[in-house]
C-alpha cells in the first residue's frame, strides 16, 4: 500500500514537474510570437513604402506657409500628406514616423517652417516649452501619426519628456519654463 500511494505521488509530481516546464514554455512562445508579430507588421509597413516610392508617392507636399501655431502644424501637415502616406504613417508603431523622417522631411520643415529663427511659429513652439527645434519637429510628427491612427497626441507627455532630457543634460529648463511663465502673465 505505502509502496503504491509513493508510486502514485511519484507520479502526479512528475506529471506537475512536466506541466510546470511547459507552462514556461507556452509564455516564452507567447513573448516570440509577439515579437513575431512586429517583425510582420514592420516588414509590412516596409513594404507599403517601397510599393509607395514605386509609383513615386511616398513622398510629400510643398510648404508654402509657415504654420503660426501647433494646430496649424497638424493641418498644414495633413494637407502635405497624401492619403497612401498616411496609411504608411499608421502603419508604423508609435514615434516610428518621426525617427524615420527626422534627417529628410523634418529637417525639411524646420527649415521652411523657421524653427532655427525668429518666426511666429518657433516662438510659439519655445513658450509651449519646446525648447529645441529638433524637438518641436518630433512632437509635431509624433502627434500628427497620433491624430491620423485617432489617439490622444499626450502633449504634456511629450514636453515633459523633451523637458527631462534636457534638464538631465544641464540646461536650466525650470528657470527657461519661469521666465516664459511670466511673460504670459
Amino acid at each position: 500500500m505505502k509502496l503504491m500511494l509513493r508510486q502514485i505521488i511519484g507520479f502526479l509530481f512528475t506529471l506537475l514537474l512536466i506541466w510546470s516546464c511547459n507552462s514556461g514554455n507556452n509564455q516564452e512562445k507567447k513573448e516570440i510570437t509577439e515579437a513575431q508579430v512586429d517583425s510582420l507588421q514592420r516588414i509590412e509597413c516596409d513594404n507599403m513604402l517601397i510599393e509607395l516610392s514605386k509609383v513615386e508617392a511616398d513622398t510629400f507636399g510643398e510648404v508654402k506657409s509657415i504654420p503660426s501655431d501647433f494646430e496649424g502644424c497638424l493641418r498644414q501637415l495633413d494637407s502635405l500628406t497624401s492619403n497612401e502616406m498616411k496609411e504608411w504613417i499608421k502603419c508604423l508603431p508609435d514615434g516610428e514616423f518621426s525617427r524615420y523622417v527626422h534627417h529628410g522631411f523634418g529637417m525639411y520643415l524646420r527649415n521652411n517652417w523657421g524653427l532655427w529663427g525668429d518666426t511666429k511659429l518657433a516662438k510659439n513652439l519655445y513658450e509651449m516649452g519646446i525648447l529645441h527645434p529638433d524637438d518641436m519637429t518630433g512632437i509635431i510628427l509624433d502627434s500628427y501619426q497620433r491624430r491620423i491612427k485617432g489617439e490622444d497626441i499626450r502633449l504634456q507627455e511629450q514636453l515633459k519628456y523633451f523637458q527631462d532630457y534636457w534638464h538631465k543634460n544641464g540646461m536650466p529648463v525650470d528657470s527657461i519654463l519661469q521666465k516664459l511663465n511670466k511673460q504670459e502673465k
